[in-house]
């Protein structure tokens, strides 16, 4: 009987009534009217204060209840919590994802940057409620500004965050700005950076002075600024034969931590500098990781533009670049350096990071090699001593060959074997109209 006891248990309950309570041992009924509703399938009981004392308004107010529920079980209205976030202010809603991202430990520095931007974003765009939040609203804003196109995705990727959040906790039932697409950046970068040469890196140095370390230890492992800034000397491990420097979550920008190993000349640096009564606890560089108007100065000193012919510009975030670079230019396989640089989009690693123009590319080409080619060029040579025929002419058709060579293959050989011969014979005309040019025949 139990199958007919859960069914009784699932039928529809909604009733008026006025709750009662003992006081001073006497029985109370309250003037206010309470109503008790189930719908069908439901289990639980829920008891619904209405706070009138108009039987008829009573009843109203019950039909409306029981037909909210019913949309809401069917899903043709949101839940009632949902609906009263709807109705809370922008405002509300982004105080209370602030002090969610404090209890998660977040940086103070990304809050800060975060809170400004969502709080412009709702003076700017008129968002009073979480339910006037809508994609046109935000576009308009977007297309009357003269920002960047990181700054303008920097900015949805904040209001994207706090709906999102909003979404996770039941206050939204999707996120109306999942539809704006980003501002395309590339080719609109506004201070688009480039890493360091070799020899920008050596008279750096050597003007850098107490900052030198944090350059050389930036240059080496990639190490942002601000992780720098919070490295200990217990994060170092140096009196081992595999060095490494330690980047905890805490100070991580991604928030994972990193163990990266380190150079052996950086080493013998570290080794060199660490004081001998330092404690773990000790910041390695106290004062030594440059501003970035120190910085500047640093470079103005080495000789350094800040800007050069393309727009890029440099600055203590170059060295990053610059490792990346190097990495790329010492034949290290993208995954490892993607490992080194801590980055989770090889993207990132092979083209925000890597700057192209220190690539060796014709030292990368003249690594190919071509053995077939060589001795056809050989033979052709041999082929046109034998038959009579002008070296600078190589691949023409001669009277006696059996078939003719395609123009893919006697320009190759042509160019081959050209290549290999010296400047003879000044003032004599040639066929090759490209040596007459010069007074250059063979």
């Amino acid at each position: 009987m139990a199958w007919l006891a859960a069914e009784r248990n699932s039928f529809m309950i909604r009733t008026l009534y006025k709750p009662k309570r003992w006081r001073n041992g006497k029985r109370v009924v309250s003037r206010l009217y309470s109503a008790k509703v189930r719908l069908d399938g439901e289990r639980k009981i829920l008891n619904v204060p209405l706070h009138v004392t108009d039987r008829q308004v009573a009843d109203e107010k019950l039909r409306q209840l029981v037909q909210e529920r019913e949309k809401e079980m069917h899903g043709l209205l949101p839940g009632k919590a949902m609906r009263e976030a709807a109705n809370e202010s922008v405002s509300k809603h982004l105080q209370d994802f602030v002090a969610d991202l404090r209890v998660r430990g977040r940086d103070k520095q990304y809050i800060a940057e975060f809170e400004n931007r969502v709080t412009l974003l709702i003076e700017r765009c008129g968002w009073q409620q979480a339910k006037d939040v809508m994609p046109d609203s935000f576009v308009r804003w977007r297309s009357e500004q003269t920002n960047s196109a990181k700054t303008l995705n920097e900015y949805l990727a904040c209001i994207r965050g706090l709906l999102n959040w909003m979404v996770a906790q039941g206050r939204l039932a999707a996120n109306p700005l999942a539809v704006v697409q980003k501002v395309e950046t590339r080719g609109r970068e506004v201070r688009p950076r480039r890493a360091y040469t070799d020899e920008e890196i050596n008279a750096l140095l050597k003007v850098a002075g107490k900052y030198r370390l944090a350059c050389l230890m930036a240059l080496l492992t990639g190490i942002r600024h601000g992780e720098m800034q919070r490295l200990r000397w217990g994060d170092l491990v140096l009196s081992v034969e595999k060095p490494s420097v330690l980047v905890r979550a805490s100070i991580s920008k991604n928030h994972k931590q990193a163990c990266l190993p380190l150079h052996p000349v950086l080493q013998a640096e570290l080794l060199r500098f660490r004081p001998v009564d330092g404690a773990g606890g000790d910041l390695a560089f106290p004062g030594m990781v440059p501003r970035s108007d120190v910085f500047q100065l640093l470079l103005r000193k080495a000789g350094i533009g800040k800007v050069d012919s393309q727009g890029r510009v440099v600055d203590f975030h170059s060295l990053r670049h610059t490792f990346c670079t190097n990495l790329h230019r010492a034949g290290v396989p993208q995954r490892e350096a993607m490992e080194l640089m801590r980055h989770n989009d090889p993207r990132l690693t092979a083209n925000t990071y890597a700057d192209a123009s220190l690539f060796s590319l014709r030292g990368a080409v003249a690594k190919l090699s071509c053995p077939s080619l060589m001795d056809d060029a050989q033979r052709d040579a041999q082929k046109t001593g034998r038959d009579g025929l002008l070296l600078s002419l190589a691949g023409t058709k001669s009277k006696g060959s059996e078939s003719a060579k395609s123009p893919v293959d006697m320009g190759l050989k042509s160019l081959s074997v050209t290549e290999g011969h010296g400047v003879t014979n000044q003032g004599k005309w040639c066929p090759r109209q490209d040596l007459n040019l010069y007074g250059v025949t063979h």
